[in-house]
């Protein structure tokens, strides 16, 4: 739902005043909106069977229309209508009520902005979910069209689950001797295949599973007939869906049945690579998009093009233009040894997917292939000549939305290639734009980091922390925190990256990248203070991830370091969800004689429960805890119950966005051990805080 298109929506209220409130507040959002009121249930009952709307608005408490009515007037109309219940306050019990209702959100009633988030969020689910049921009306429509295509063939087809026919058409019953299609159905396959091509087809007789795709097939076998007679077949085989069920299509070409017979030579067999088969290209890359969904493993595309094709064809003719490319696309074949799904797609356009390849792997084989190549020399019909070439990769995974996208990407890197360089020879690798709507937010987040990742451009920053009180440890503490390079520009980084990192694949990545550079750093600055121990925040993926605590052991030695040089921080609420984990880590840690911090603290509904589980040394307690001191009675309550709860732990509590000197006396007085902010120092390149100054 874009908020151009007008936007259909019922409001339950008593009152037009309330209604129109909640029209003035959506068309400040730039939507049109057409509202309806409903005073009560009959009203509601008869706009529900007018028509479709986009959205229901309604009170909690509203005695004239009980929020249970309206969920069940809606089930009874069968509308899929997203709703959102208001409430004059924030109340969790109201909040778990709507939510299991199946309200899409409870908002608070002057929230405004928090309503317009959530009306945006509930469109764009409910509009999904309409897009989705018109393509599974099409898909039903496709299936029926394809039904009757393999009902009129003229080739033989059967589609087969589990070994078995489910169903045939009458050229397949006529070739086997059967009468009607029908007396084929539950017969097993295998016993219209001769003994001897039986083996070929074993691993196409098991039970087929959606996620694993088998590998098409294509082969001369001998079919069996009902009378035992045996006759050559060319056997096609791919794996369909058939009936919402995974199932197998087995087609006998007859037309491929005389080209199957003629003897490969080498050259025929390189004849056929460099044959343009836009059909063939279409066929691999979307096959590897669809590994990519089912297994998650990702594949990569290669567009190789020869520089200066068309002057070629201007200055030799097409004929000797093609011979070229023909040696060329032997040439390139030659050095994956045949070994590689690949495919002309035009006269100037050769395709290669390379499975299970990662995109720094398949760079250094594609700049080995274009290096490889411009030093060749290629000799066609008595004449010499020199080639370059040039190859645009991109990735092949559940985010390309097509095979045509996949193509689009990989010859817009061509294009900038020759662009940048006048004729291209070279090879470069699709870099999606993080803004552009094919991108999700997850997606450019990986991007991002990957890019800054390869070329150095985060940055690291160290912040003091300092005792409060007299009697610390005496230690130097500073935490690391991570940043992006001031020469990457603004634009090039998505809304709060940093924080949406850490929730992504490639954080434990960056935690070990942050760990190097704060190792380095640290080895520099015991030689100045042995005293100085940094606080580093790492992430989920690392603490879970049973290879952290080896390769950060291995880190330490290389550095010479103890690993009670080093605090380990992960905030509360990713301790809470991985209660084991993160216990585990911490014993991990206790034994080495390294130390734990929870950060984000204060926030779960008993924070004190966690520290029962996991062990700690320190807790960071949450900014939110630490705004509401200088704004109520009731934070500093808060506050003071917290901290009474910490007594006797023996946890240091650091109070973090000390941002000025009035909220130092009510940390003092409740215990606090260290602060940290703007007020004691900003984040800097340096250790340099002289510690002298707080004590």
């Amino acid at each position: 739902m874009f908020s151009q298109d007008p936007l259909n929506i019922l409001i339950v209220e008593k009152s037009h005043d309330e209604a129109n409130r909640y029209s003035s507040i959506l068309r400040s959002a730039d939507y049109q909106v057409d509202a309806k009121l409903a005073g009560n249930e009959e009203e509601l009952q008869k706009y529900l069977s007018m028509r479709n709307w986009d959205l229901l608005i309604a009170p909690m408490n509203y005695g004239n229309l009980p929020v249970q009515n309206i969920f069940q007037r809606i089930r009874r109309s069968e509308r899929d209508i997203p709703v959102i219940l208001i409430n004059p306050e924030y109340d969790p019990i109201k909040l778990i009520e709507g939510l299991r209702l199946g309200a899409q959100d409870v908002v608070v009633e002057d929230q405004d902005q928090h309503l317009i988030k959530v009306v945006a969020r509930s469109l764009a689910g409910v509009y999904e979910r309409r897009q989705c049921r018109e393509w599974e009306r099409k898909l039903s429509l496709a299936e029926k069209r394809a039904q009757y295509l393999m009902d009129i063939a003229r080739f033989p087809i059967a589609v087969v689950q589990e070994g078995t026919y489910v169903y045939a058409n009458e050229a397949c019953a006529a070739v086997f001797g059967f009468a009607e299609p029908d007396e084929m159905l539950c017969l097993p396959i295998i016993d219209n295949i001769a003994v001897s091509d039986r083996e070929k087809l074993k691993a196409y007789m098991v039970p087929l599973e959606a996620k694993d795709e088998i590998s098409p097939f294509e082969a001369v076998v001998k079919t069996v007939d009902i009378d035992g007679a045996e006759l050559s077949a060319f056997l096609e085989i791919g794996q369909i869906q058939y009936e919402g069920e995974p199932a197998l299509q087995f087609t006998i070409n007859k037309d491929k049945l005389f080209d199957a017979h003629i003897e490969k030579t080498e050259e025929s067999s390189a004849t056929e690579y460099s044959a343009i088969q836009p059909q063939l290209v279409y066929e691999l890359i979307s096959r590897a998009i669809s590994k990519s969904v089912q297994t998650g493993q990702d594949s990569i595309l290669l567009n190789i093009q020869m520089d200066r094709f068309n002057q070629l064809k201007e200055d030799l003719g097409i004929a000797k233009a093609e011979k070229i490319a023909h040696s060329l696309v032997t040439y390139v074949v030659d050095i994956f040894s045949h070994s590689v799904d690949c495919g002309r797609l035009t006269e100037n356009s050769f395709i290669v997917t390379l499975a299970e390849t990662t995109e720094e792997q398949a760079l250094e084989i594609a700049t080995d292939i274009a290096q490889k190549i411009s030093q060749e020399l290629f000799d066609i019909d008595d004449e010499t000549f020199s080639l370059t070439i040039t190859i645009g990769g991109t990735l092949l995974n559940e985010n390309v939305p097509s095979v045509e996208r996949a193509l689009a990407r990989s010859q817009e890197v061509v294009d900038e290639l020759r662009d940048d360089q006048g004729i291209g020879n070279g090879s470069k690798f699709y870099m999606p734009d993080i803004h552009s709507n094919e991108v999700s937010d997850n997606e450019a987040v990986i991007i991002t980091a990957k890019r800054l990742l390869g070329e150095e451009l985060f940055s690291i920053r160290y912040q003091p922390i300092v005792a409060l009180t007299s009697g610390g440890s005496g230690k130097e503490y500073y935490e690391v925190i991570l940043g992006v390079n001031k020469s990457v520009p603004a634009n090039e980084i998505p809304t709060d990256f940093i924080n949406d990192l850490f929730k992504s694949e490639i954080a434990s990545d960056v935690d070990r990248w942050v760990i190097n550079k704060a190792l380095a750093s640290l080895s520099e600055k015991l030689k100045v203070n042995p005293e100085t121990q940094l606080f580093i925040n790492i992430s989920t993926q690392s603490f879970s991830d049973e290879s952290f605590l080896p390769w950060l052991k291995e880190a330490l030695e290389k550095t010479k370091l103890p690993a009670n040089a080093l605090i380990f921080q992960f905030r509360e609420i990713d301790a809470v969800r991985h209660l084991n984990q993160a216990a585990a880590i911490s014993d991990q840690m206790k034994k080495v004689d390294g130390q734990i911090s929870i950060a984000n603290f204060g926030l779960a509904i008993n924070p004190l429960k966690t520290l029962e589980r996991v062990a700690v040394d320190f807790v960071k307690i949450d900014r939110l805890i630490v705004e509401k001191l200088d704004q109520s009675g009731d934070g500093k309550a808060e506050f003071q119950t917290l901290m009474g709860g910490m007594t006797g732990t023996g946890v240091d509590v650091i109070v973090p966005f000390v941002e000025k000197a009035n909220i130092l006396p009510i940390l003092w007085q409740q215990g606090v051990q260290y602060i940290q902010g703007h007020y004691v120092k900003k984040p800097a390149f340096e250790m340099d805080y002289d510690f002298s100054e707080g004590s």
